[in-house]
C-alpha cells in the first residue's frame, strides 16, 4: 500500500484591506483632498461617494477606488456600507475635481464574475493595494485565483453621459 501525500496549494491571492483603525485616521484627510479644487484633480483613481444611509438617514462620505470595468464605473468592497445599495440608490461621486450624480447598485455576482472584474481592473492598471488584495508569488493572478476572493461589486450609473 502506497501512501498518498495530499498537498494544499496556499492561496495566491487574499484580501488585505487596510486596518479599520488606520482608515478612520486617514479617511478625513482623503475626503478633504478629494474635494479640494487644487489637489482633487490630480488624483485619478480615488473618488468620494456621498449617499444617505438607508437605515440611519445620515449622509455618508466614503473614499473609494473607482475602476472602469468594460466602460462601467465600478467599486469593489467588502465593507458593510455596501448594503446601502442593495436596491439602486442615489449617489454623488467626486472624482478628479468633478462632481457627478447617479445611482449605485450592489450587483448580485458569481465568484467567476468577481474574478473576471478584478482581473480587468488589474489589466487596466490598478494595483493589488488599490483593490485591497495581497498577491504572493511573481506570477500575475488568474481569474480562478481572483474568483476565490469574496468581494462585492457596486456599479455606478451616472445621470450624465460623459
Amino acid at each position: 500500500m502506497t501512501r498518498t501525500q495530499t498537498t494544499t496549494r496556499p492561496a495566491r491571492v487574499r484580501l488585505a484591506p487596510p486596518p479599520p483603525a488606520l482608515m478612520r485616521m486617514v479617511n478625513p484627510l482623503v475626503r478633504r483632498v478629494l474635494t479640494d479644487p487644487r489637489l482633487g484633480p490630480r488624483i485619478a483613481l480615488k473618488a468620494l461617494l456621498e449617499f444617505t444611509g438607508r437605515r440611519s438617514g445620515r449622509k455618508l462620505r466614503v473614499p473609494v477606488c473607482l475602476h472602469t470595468i468594460n466602460g462601467v464605473p465600478t467599486v469593489f468592497t467588502e465593507r458593510p456600507w455596501r448594503f446601502n445599495f442593495t436596491d439602486p440608490a442615489p449617489v454623488t461621486v467626486t472624482q478628479r475635481g468633478r462632481v457627478r450624480h447617479g445611482r449605485a447598485v450592489l450587483l448580485q455576482t458569481t465568484p467567476l464574475e468577481v474574478g473576471t472584474a478584478l482581473r480587468a481592473a488589474l489589466d487596466n492598471g490598478a494595483s493589488p493595494f488599490e483593490l485591497g488584495l495581497k498577491i504572493s508569488g511573481s506570477q500575475e493572478p488568474t481569474i480562478a485565483d481572483l474568483s476565490a476572493i469574496e468581494r462585492s461589486v457596486i456599479r455606478i450609473d451616472f445621470d450624465d453621459e460623459g
